[in-house]
């Protein structure tokens, strides 16, 4: 629950961090006419939007939410202004569970500013998993809708909504899941560091 708290916490910082900057000025300026000696208080208020746009080429990002089921890790680099592709790996977390997994990610962002804001994501994954006798190899295709942001400088944050295809079967017939193919929702939450 400790764990849960602190996690809702650090989001919220980071999420209300991560709004858009807005400054305003409020400026007072006196200046004397000197020919009539008259002196003429203007008063203006200014108000400016910031945007980030520090240049990033690379990405390195964990999905918190999936290590109740792997611990993983993805890399992400900028092809073009408006591309990213990304690689990642992933091994599962759960007792008696062996394997690994890997998997593939192109970001499309269509803004023109790749690795930042709105992105649409088709996505593979290739997983080896074993348990005693039994051994599976689930593979995904998929496609995700996200946004990425960066409230800190090199700090990194990603959330996206998506759904994946899942296809495979079981080394044991006799296995109740035998082969399984379907739908299934896909969510990130992603946080890492970006240069």
């Amino acid at each position: 629950m400790r764990t849960l708290f602190l996690f809702m916490f650090i989001a919220c910082v980071c999420i209300t961090g991560s709004a858009p900057g807005q400054i305003k000025t409020v400026e007072t300026r006196t200046s004397v006419d000197s020919t009539a000696g008259d002196t003429t208080v203007t008063r203006s208020v200014i108000v400016s939007s910031s945007e980030d746009i520090t240049p990033r080429t690379s990405m390195l990002v964990v999905n918190p939410l999936k290590f109740f089921l792997f611990y993983n890790l993805s890399y992400f680099h900028r092809l073009s202004s408006s591309a990213a592709a990304g690689i990642g790996f992933q091994v599962p977390t759960i007792a008696g569970i062996d394997g690994f997994g890997v998997n593939a990610e192109l970001r499309l962002h269509p803004s023109g500013k790749s690795l930042r804001g709105f992105y649409v994501a088709p996505n593979v994954a290739v997983n080896r998993l074993s348990a005693g006798d039994v051994k599976t190899t689930p593979t995904s295709v998929g496609i995700l809708l996200g946004w990425q942001w960066f409230p800190g400088d090199e700090f990194a944050m990603g959330l996206g909504l998506g759904v994946d295809y899942y296809m495979g079967s079981v080394s044991d017939e006799d296995s109740d899941f035998g082969k399984y193919d379907g739908t299934a929702p896909a969510l990130r939450f992603d946080i890492g560091y970006a240069w």
